[in-house]
């Protein structure tokens, strides 16, 4: 069930003052200058005002743009997801503290990098476009790649706004069933047909208002094709919450 409004921001109130108690013992300290930050965030004032914020972008796909608009590939073909949430732009140094968190598991980066993303899906509440998910849905990992790799950063990321927003996350709800090769260098047309009927569904999302949850978004194949599967499965809608959004590939 979708928690009340109330029963979110009580649950964020306890969430500030458990940060603000933690901080009081170790004080935070900016993971980009390496000062003290003198707040609850490893992140000094300097340094977030200087990272590339997502914004203006796309109203539908939060593709960076330079006026606020829904993009031409939205108007004419509409993704199956309704609304995405991705405070950053993937560039310097957004890059560096996502690879850390993906590739070195310095989780301290990820912890950074969701903090800025709870901090815009709060900010959206006001936008009836915005409305929370009944279901979190980490993009789900091949097995191999995520032996390899040692853990799903989405699964990871699911977990921590799951205590955030006080939202149930169901890590097994869909899995990749087939390996593929990385998207990452390819065009839109590879990523399409790389990514095609790659992923199961293993549980019921009649009604349901799911939230994808994904750390990098670049042209969204992948999680357009996780959307069209759990809209033609019954949800009623779905959303996508990144850390990061790439420009428009050609």
């Amino acid at each position: 069930m979708l928690p009340s409004t109330k029963a979110l921001f009580d649950r964020v109130r306890w969430t500030r003052l458990l940060h603000r108690a933690s901080y009081g013992l170790l004080p935070g300290q900016c993971l980009m200058c390496g000062v003290a930050s003198g707040r609850r965030r490893d992140l000094c004032t300097d340094c977030q005002a200087a990272l590339p914020f997502n914004w203006p972008a796309c109203s539908r796909c939060a593709l960076p743009l330079t006026t606020p608009a829904v993009c031409g590939r939205c108007l004419v073909s509409p993704p199956a997801f309704h609304h995405c949430i991705v405070p950053l732009r993937y560039a310097y140094p957004v890059d560096r503290l996502v690879n850390s968190f993906k590739h070195r598991g310095h989780f301290n980066r990820g912890t950074l990098l969701a903090e800025l993303l709870v901090s815009a899906i709060l900010a959206s509440q006001n936008n009836p476009e915005s409305a929370l998910p009944d279901l979190l849905a980490p993009v789900p990992l091949h097995w191999r790649r995520q032996f390899t790799r040692g853990f799903n950063q989405a699964g990871w990321l699911s977990r921590f706004l799951s205590r955030q927003l006080a939202i149930p996350v169901d890590q097994q709800l869909m899995s990749r069933h087939r390996h593929t090769p990385h998207q990452q260098g390819q065009s839109r047309k590879a990523r399409l047909t790389n990514i095609r009927g790659a992923f199961q569904l293993h549980a019921p999302v009649n009604g349901k208002h799911i939230g994808l949850v994904d750390d990098v978004m670049t042209t969204g194949t992948t999680v357009g094709e996780l959307s069209d599967l759990l809209m033609s499965a019954g949800a009623v809608r779905v959303d996508v919450w990144c850390l990061a959004r790439t420009p428009l590939e050609n």
